[in-house]
């Protein structure tokens, strides 16, 4: 079980080696008109909602080891397929299999070694651990952000041809993973689901599972919004043409901040508390949307940089309360229901942001300003809540360090 715990953070930097982040849109709308790139999108997301809970169910019933594989296996086939360009059909399936590598290794990895934790006795370290490997992520996804925004000049498929040698990577670490010894397997489908719902009934688990759906759609927020809003700073300076190159180094910067803040996640707990932290998350979140529904201005963009240090504070800390407080042969499929409870709002989310702008013609500074202001003051509202019923996470907190 201690290999795994070594490999673990290798294998999320081989995973994370996302060289295509940058540049996607622009690779997807050289070859397709807008209708067929908002179509590819979609086909993308409707896959990982529709495997997002079976993966986790598949991961309890068959195992940790297994599923990982599976994912990596995916991701290659699918960065392979989008690499080589083609007809539409070819991209749509590439969009699929790479949403199934997403669903696949969701839940999963942190199940995984959260498992392998437990085996040597080791539970309380699971923060310290994730937080590492997030870092390590962080900092892979910083680099290739950063290689893969300077690459597009050469050609806009070496994002995804790299991105495959990366999934290579992952499923060669994947294979030297030791399945950790479960006492009990995933019960039957419908059983398995009653019981991630029943568990619910716990105040504390319900705080974080509310927490989780709420970061992850206000999370998603400044990201979709990042490159226009980058675009219409460059325009204003004269300078538009620098946007795929100047988007992966923003994308650098803001995982190389993500990587700071997840290493300093668990110790500043330890400090002040597991609620503070994560409300002090929120907090973060809401300065950023507040930049970008006031102004378009250079200093937005540096304040853009702070995006992802949010989920890296709470994401270890979430997974340290909650996994404890979650039956071992539940423990995917809970992870894949919050997230997919996630994904689900933020489609909502979504869905409503284009209500909003339907008036107006594409992501101008009108449009970001409408998103990010509605998202901002839904954050808020979102915060009191969570503010109010802070005493609920307790229980978890003390579960978790007991």
């Amino acid at each position: 079980m201690e290999r795994n715990i070594q490999l673990y953070p290798l294998y999320q930097a081989a995973r994370s080696s996302t060289f295509w982040l940058p540049v996607f849109i622009l690779y997807f709308s050289s070859r397709f008109d807008a209708a067929e790139v908002l179509q590819l999108e979609a086909i993308y997301y409707a896959s990982v909602v529709l495997l997002e809970v079976p993966s986790g169910y598949l991961s309890d019933r068959v195992g940790r080891r297994p599923t990982l594989l599976l994912a990596a296996a995916a991701w290659i086939v699918g960065y392979a397929a989008l690499a080589l360009g083609g007809a539409w059909w070819l991209f749509a399936a590439g969009q699929i299999a790479i949403a199934a590598g997403m669903a696949f290794n969701s839940g999963t990895d942190n199940a995984l070694v959260f498992d392998s934790l437990s085996a040597l006795g080791r539970e309380k370290e699971v923060a310290s651990v994730e937080g590492k490997a997030q870092s390590w992520a962080a900092v892979s996804m910083a680099l290739c952000a950063l290689a893969g925004g300077l690459l597009a000049s050469i050609d806009l498929r070496l994002g995804h041809a790299l991105s495959a040698a990366g999934a290579a990577v992952a499923f060669g670490l994947a294979w030297f993973i030791r399945e950790p010894n479960r006492v009990a397997v995933a019960q039957r489908p419908w059983a398995q689901l009653h019981g991630v719902v029943k568990s619910l009934r716990s105040p504390a688990l319900l705080w974080l599972f509310t927490f989780s759906v709420v970061m992850t759609v206000f999370n998603h927020v400044p990201y979709e919004l990042a490159q226009p809003y980058l675009s219409l700073v460059l325009a204003d300076a004269g300078v538009d043409g620098f946007t795929p190159a100047a988007s992966g180094l923003m994308m650098a910067l803001m995982m190389g901040a993500a990587a700071v803040a997840s290493r300093f996640s668990a110790p500043l707990a330890r400090r002040i508390g597991v609620a503070p932290v994560l409300l002090g998350a929120m907090l973060v979140q809401g300065v950023v949307l507040a930049g970008l529904a006031a102004f378009v201005h250079p200093l937005v963009v540096v304040l853009l940089l702070l995006r992802s240090v949010p989920g890296a504070m709470s994401r270890p800390l979430e997974l340290q309360c909650t996994l404890p407080n979650v039956s071992a042969h539940q423990r995917a499929t809970y992870l894949s229901v919050q997230s997919l409870a996630g994904r689900l709002a933020f489609t909502g989310a979504l869905a409503l942001g284009s209500w909003v702008v339907g008036s107006l013609e594409g992501l101008g500074a009108s449009a970001i300003s409408r998103l990010a202001g509605g998202a901002g003051v839904a954050l808020i509202a979102a915060a009191i809540v969570l503010t109010w019923r802070r005493r609920a996470i307790a229980v978890a907190e003390e579960s978790a360090d007991s």
